[in-house]
């Protein structure tokens, strides 16, 4: 009988930016890819709240989040602000699971290693923008659109790319 492959959710370390890489350049279009010292720079940011999905010993899922204290999404490829130690959103970054692992659930695993890290913090809410055609997948995990978009918001949503959405979960 064939041992059970295992997934295991782990703390990213600068030692899998590489891998990241591969996996964004294998999700993405070229004008969202950013570069690796933004990437390694995000995760330096919060490293507590940034995950790798192993599967079969190799990194085939990430999920880089950081505490938030605008109402705006961050700048994307660009340095975060500094942030207040009390931020009320944890912001979820950037999330992708190599095509070729998908449908294993990993995605779902790594955000329940999130909700799980935000539940302990003192966060009201989580918000991500999602892009690439990602939002139904968001819209299924509970998350609902910002509805109150003001110019600003519009703005750095179209760095994203056409149909990027800004999107958010409750944690009260």
């Amino acid at each position: 009988m064939k041992p059970k492959q295992i997934t295991r959710i782990r703390p990213l370390t600068l030692a899998d930016i590489d891998a990241i890489m591969q996996i964004q350049s294998a999700c993405y279009p070229a004008t969202l890819l950013e570069d690796a010292a933004h990437l390694a720079a995000k995760h330096l940011e919060s490293p507590a709240s940034c995950w790798v999905a192993i599967h079969q010993d190799e990194v085939l899922a990430y999920l880089l989040t950081h505490p938030w204290s605008s109402d705006t999404p961050p700048d994307l490829n660009a340095p975060l602000p500094p942030t207040s130690p009390n931020s009320p959103i944890h912001y979820i970054h950037d999330l992708a699971v190599h095509p070729r692992a998908q449908g294993l659930g990993l995605a779902r695993q790594l955000l329940d290693a999130a909700l799980s890290w935000s539940k302990q913090q003192t966060f009201t809410h989580i918000r991500l923008v999602a892009i690439a055609g990602a939002e139904p997948f968001w819209l299924k995990q509970g998350f609902t659109p910002i509805s109150q978009l003001n110019e600003k918001i519009i703005s750095k949503l179209s760095a994203y790319g056409p149909n990027a959405h800004y999107l958010e979960f409750s944690l009260k």
